[in-house]
């Protein structure tokens, strides 16, 4: 076996690119969004790069688990109950439809439903570079428990 599965390869050399600063072969000089297209840009373009991709394997990989694991009532995307007029922060995510990325029973104690939402980002992204990368993890954690 020749170690690396066909179908895997070019996210393999993909992945090796990004980690050591090369340039990825084949990628399309612009993006769909109709910016300079570059490894930077594609990790973080909401139109054409691949931060929703990204988001969705990440989210079914965490739905498997829980289900390999053996919890209980796993759904993807469930949609949350209607906030109404309940007084919530601004910041909160107010819309009809809001839902998480995995619904599971059991991962915090038992018949204890839990709700997780997934957050993609790129940190090395140019506005992120200043930023010290523990700290840069809070704040997207905190910024998406303000949401909900």
């Amino acid at each position: 076996s020749s170690g690396i599965n066909a179908e895997y390869g070019e996210e393999f050399t993909d992945g090796i690119a990004l980690r050591y600063g090369f340039t990825i072969a084949d990628l399309p000089s612009l993006c769909q969004c109709g910016k300079p297209n570059s490894a930077n840009h594609a990790l973080s373009c909401a139109l054409g790069g691949y931060s929703i991709l990204r988001h969705n394997e990440v989210r079914d990989c965490l739905a498997e688990l829980a289900q390999d694991a053996g919890l209980k009532g796993v759904e993807v995307e469930r949609t949350l109950l209607p906030v109404g007029d309940f007084p919530l922060p601004v910041s909160a995510n107010h819309a009809t439809d809001a839902r998480m990325d995995v619904f599971c029973i059991g991962l915090w104690g038992k018949l204890q439903k839990s709700y997780i939402d997934v957050r993609i980002f790129h940190p090395g992204a140019p506005s992120y570079l200043p930023k010290a990368i523990k700290p840069l993890y809070r704040e997207q954690e905190a910024q998406k428990k303000r949401a909900y």
